[in-house]
């Protein structure tokens, strides 16, 4: 009786089972195609964020300090300061203290003008977004603000050129030790 009602029904069942294994195949497929795309988004990531880790120094220990430095008047301030001879001084010389007290005569002769705190829509501006940028970090103007108040400077009103490249650098390792940013 049922070999009779599969002969009848022949094509219908093997119709039936093509569009089984067909539907199986299909879906086969499908999750093989998605763990593979997934799978390659996840190593383009991985290879994305070790590039973005490697930090490139464009200067090897060797090379002179004036020649990584565009402006040479804080070449010669920096090198005054530690005692070094900006003609011969070299990368190996200059100390991560050094770097600081560059990039505070750098903030004075760039930025000078710039306030120390953001203005609404004033964008990047100010000490507050300088610190929030090189740092990553919104914790910039607690930072300003609280040593304004331990120096008893106005925040809100102070500009840059009214710091010293003391107060700068003080600044910088408030807001490095403050933030998540990585230590070394």
């Amino acid at each position: 009786m049922m070999r009779k009602k599969f002969k009848q029904h022949k094509t219908a069942a093997v119709a039936v089972a093509a569009a089984l294994c067909v539907t199986a195949a299909a879906g086969t497929l499908a999750v093989y195609g998605q763990n593979a795309a997934e799978k390659q988004v996840k190593e383009t990531a991985e290879e994305k964020l070790s590039q973005e880790e490697a930090v490139y120094i464009p200067w090897d220990e060797d090379m002179l300090y004036k020649e990584t430095v565009e402006n040479q008047d804080i070449v010669k301030q920096v090198c005054e300061k530690y005692g070094l001879d900006p003609n011969s001084a070299t990368m190996k010389d200059i100390t991560r203290e050094m770097r600081n007290y560059e990039e505070a005569l750098w903030l004075l002769d760039e930025m000078g003008e710039k306030p120390l705190l953001t203005e609404k829509g004033e964008g990047m501006d100010s000490l507050e977004t300088y610190i929030g940028d090189v740092y990553a970090f919104d914790g910039g103007k607690q930072v300003l603000e609280s040593y304004c108040r331990e120096h008893g400077l106005h925040a809100e009103s102070a500009r840059i050129k009214d710091l010293t490249a003391e107060d700068l650098v003080a600044i910088g390792e408030i807001a490095y030790d403050t933030s998540e940013h990585p230590k070394n």
